[in-house]
């Protein structure tokens, strides 16, 4: 029998969140602050997280679906699946997602049922408003929340895009909203993970370049914005010649995903090969090809990428 996300979350409960939203919302602050977090940012040096922030940008499409994403229930389904795995640390998603989480957690344990936040990292995405095909794309602020708010919901860590354009002066503006939000964090002491893609405009749209040439001086530059680089953590796509990459910086790496795929075994193999490439490659913010598998369900992916991350001699 195929995977069937929604019998993870029942209908009734997804209906619930929608309800505290209306009734109670100070629900998510009061449960957000009583889920047990983890004593250190990492258990050994490593991480496995899934990534879902991807909504809040207006990028639904999975695959050949343009609006996969966009089926709420069907998203925390499987994020609430993934979630429960031993082998994943936490997850990076828009505010409304962590909240809608929280809320689930709550309401699974207030049911008897086991919680699944307990122990993950919640990582919240900052710059959303770089909307695809937009006149303003490579124009990214800080759409989301600060470092202030994420102390008072106990959020571990937070997430910024810094896409670069040479070709387009609005690179600059995002690189700026970038230094901020390292700043506002360290004032705070909590990690921030910046993901730098070098990019070219084709037909219309931004494609990420995966050439080390470009990737090393956008990484070398990134790791020195803002105050301090003393809490960043670079999220970087996997390219050949990563351990050029990996050398150019003695911040911590983490590897990202992609879309869907149907070939685990290809995205292990350059998981491998990345952390392989240096010490600082530390795992992996996986989401669409953990999330939306083809063949398996989420959980299995995401157990077979931790158990790999987290039992690999690297890094």
């Amino acid at each position: 029998m195929s995977f069937q996300a929604k019998e993870i979350i029942p209908l009734n409960i997804f209906q619930q969140i929608t309800d505290i939203r209306v009734e109670n919302p100070d629900y998510i602050v009061d449960w957000s602050n009583r889920r047990i977090k983890r004593n250190h940012f990492t258990r050994n040096g490593k991480l496995n997280v899934v990534a879902a922030d991807h909504p809040a940008r207006g990028s639904i499409s999975v695959g050949k679906e343009p609006f996969e994403m966009a089926d709420r229930h069907e998203l925390l389904s499987r994020l609430v699946d993934v979630l429960h795995s031993e082998w994943v640390d936490g997850i990076l998603g828009s505010m409304d997602i962590l909240e809608e989480l929280i809320i689930l957690h709550g309401l699974f344990k207030e049911s008897g049922r086991a919680g699944f936040l307990d122990d993950k990292l919640l990582i919240v995405s900052l710059n959303r408003g770089g909307f695809p095909g937009s006149a303003w794309e490579m124009d990214d602020p800080i759409t989301g929340t600060d470092a202030a708010t994420c102390l008072k919901y106990g959020i571990d860590a937070a997430k910024m895009l810094l896409r670069l354009d040479p070709e387009d002066e609005k690179s600059l503006q995002t690189m700026l909203y970038c230094a901020d939000g390292v700043r506002d964090f360290n004032e705070h002491k909590i990690p921030i993970f910046l993901e730098p893609l070098p990019v070219k405009r084709e037909n219309g749209l931004f494609k990420v370049l995966k050439d080390p040439d470009l990737l090393i001086p956008l990484v070398t530059m990134t790791s020195a914005l803002g105050s301090s680089s003393k809490h960043i953590w670079l999220k970087l796509p996997f390219t050949k010649e990563f351990d050029r990459v990996a050398a150019s910086t003695t911040l911590p790496i983490v590897i990202l995903g992609g879309d869907r795929t149907d070939n685990l075994d290809v995205l292990i193999n350059d998981l491998k090969e990345a952390m392989e490439s240096g010490h600082q490659v530390r795992g992996a913010m996986f989401g669409r090809n953990v999330l939306y598998p083809l063949n398996q369900s989420p959980r299995e992916v995401a157990n077979e990428i931790g158990k790999f991350i987290h039992k690999s001699k690297s890094g």
